[in-house]
């Protein structure tokens, strides 16, 4: 009686594991920082980011940006991120970088003006005009939609698709029109944005920039 037992003991002891295991999947949230290491790998989901609502990431090491609901990719596209580049002139430095981490849509924008700052002008080698010249407002210049992140860091269009899946930006995310149409329609102000590196360069800063990039539009909210 005793030696038939213990081979049900043994399965009834792995059929626990197994179901133990699985709830600790099941149990995997987001804000453990990685710490799930048995949760399943998706191509532009990390493993800290939400499986629940609607989420954008960018992988600015492959320079894509990923639409996701409720962990289902919808849409991925090439994208324009930070060059990592560094402009001086006159005692000021602007470093064109990505900033990587959680963030959220802060504003959702509707026709986006540019508003130029300095560095554009400095880039450009041109006169460094007052801060209320109309010099410095451009349309078109950022598409037909734009999403603030905050800290001058926008994901918005762009007049130059030869950009798209290149590190050439001063910082902001750069999509192309039907993708950002798609991802301006599903954000909401609020929506989980989630920037990362998939093969993180030890050699780049990790500082958040300094890109001077300010936007007036209409139709905010």
């Amino acid at each position: 009686m005793t030696s038939n037992f213990k081979p049900f003991a043994r399965a009834l002891l792995a059929v626990a594991l197994i179901l133990s295991t699985q709830q600790l999947q099941a149990d995997c949230h987001w804000w453990q920082f990685g710490r799930c290491a048995d949760a399943e790998a998706v191509e532009g989901l990390p493993p800290d980011a939400p499986r629940e609502g609607t989420l954008i990431t960018i992988d600015v090491s492959r320079n894509q940006i990923y639409l996701f609901e409720d962990g289902e990719l919808v849409r991925n596209a090439p994208v324009a991120t930070g060059s990592g580049k560094v402009l001086k002139k006159a005692g000021k430095t602007w470093l064109f970088h990505t900033p990587r981490g959680r963030m959220k849509v802060l504003r959702k924008l509707e026709d986006p003006v540019w508003r130029k700052p300095d560095w554009a002008f400095v880039e450009a080698g041109e006169r460094v005009p007052s801060p209320d010249s109309p010099k410095r407002y451009v349309r078109g210049k950022l598409g037909k939609y734009a999403l603030d992140l905050g800290d001058g860091i926008l994901i918005h269009g762009t007049d130059d698709a030869s950009s798209f899946g290149r590190n050439v930006s001063h910082g902001c995310i750069r999509v192309p029109d039907e993708m950002l149409e798609e991802v301006y329609k599903a954000a909401q102000v609020g929506t989980d944005v989630y920037i990362f590196e998939s093969q993180p360069d030890l050699t780049r800063t990790a500082s958040k920039g300094m890109n001077d990039l300010e936007v007036g539009a209409k139709g905010t909210q």
